[in-house]
């Protein structure tokens, strides 16, 4: 039988396959499924009495890739429609979100931190910014704004047509991102959380400089590494927000008294 320390390695190997299909582009997208179906099943065995929200995110995850296969299937039949790329975007973050969350929350017992309103908030925002990132590119305002910060030579508010879409991520960049840095400054402060808090600040500004080459050269290598590291991102913003949260297994008891409540 599988053990919870060989789960919990099992499930951060799904998360990591879940970010290599989407930095990648769907290349590892059999392994990922394969990988995904044996979290789920582990999950139940492991997980099902003592820490039931394991098992219950694993199978979210297996649901929502079943639903981003059937919307990219329909992303195809259209032609890459700008609003359902946006749509298969935020399901593809969902995905690796609650795989995340799975191995997190089956790591060993914690009693968590306090202050979970920052990191939590800061996660939330890092993903509408991956949202407002892609709806730039999904109205094509990437090819009219080919400045940084702003449009024209880079200091022009433009709010005409498809530049509004580029002002808007840009002020969710500003807004966003300051409550990110603050999230993480505080996240340094203590030591469960510092190593994750500093990698995913040098992260977040690689991928503000990344940003800013996408936005000036429009270049296919800038595009795909703007995706990628915007990804990391939110992985790590979310693990930090994951990880203030308590870990408790249920006791023997309690998960008696749920087994015995099922109906016959």
């Amino acid at each position: 039988m599988i053990s919870a320390a060989n789960f919990r390695r099992l499930a951060f190997l799904t998360a990591l396959f879940a970010y290599l299909q989407i930095a990648l582009g769907g290349t590892v997208g059999t392994v990922t499924g394969i990988l995904l179906i044996v979290t789920v099943v582990s999950a139940w065995i492991v997980f099902r009495r003592t820490r039931p929200v394991v098992a219950w995110l694993a199978t979210g995850s297996l649901v929502a890739i079943a639903a981003e296969g059937a919307i990219g299937g329909v992303v195809v039949a259209n032609e890459l429609a700008p609003w359902l790329v946006l749509v298969h975007l935020g399901l593809a973050m969902i995905i690796l979100g609650c795989l995340l969350a799975t191995a997190i929350l089956a790591l060993p017992t914690s009693p968590g931190l306090p202050d979970r309103v920052k990191p939590f908030a800061a996660a939330l925002g890092t993903y509408v910014l991956l949202l407002t990132g892609s709806t730039v590119v999904a109205s094509e305002a990437d090819e009219t704004c080919r400045a940084w910060p702003l449009c024209g030579g880079g200091l022009a508010f433009d709010l005409s047509g498809a530049n509004a879409f580029t002002m808007l991520h840009r002020g969710a960049v500003l807004a966003i991102g300051a409550l990110m840095v603050y999230a993480l400054w505080a996240a340094m402060r203590r030591a469960e959380l510092r190593p994750v808090a500093m990698a995913t600040l040098a992260v977040l500004l690689l991928q503000v400089a990344v940003g800013a080459g996408a936005a000036l050269t429009g270049a296919a290598l800038f595009n795909g590494l703007h995706v990628a590291i915007a990804t990391l991102v939110w992985a790590g913003m979310l693990a930090i927000a994951l990880l203030t949260l308590p870990r408790a297994d249920r006791s023997p008891a309690l998960a008696r008294l749920s087994v015995d409540k099922r109906p016959a």
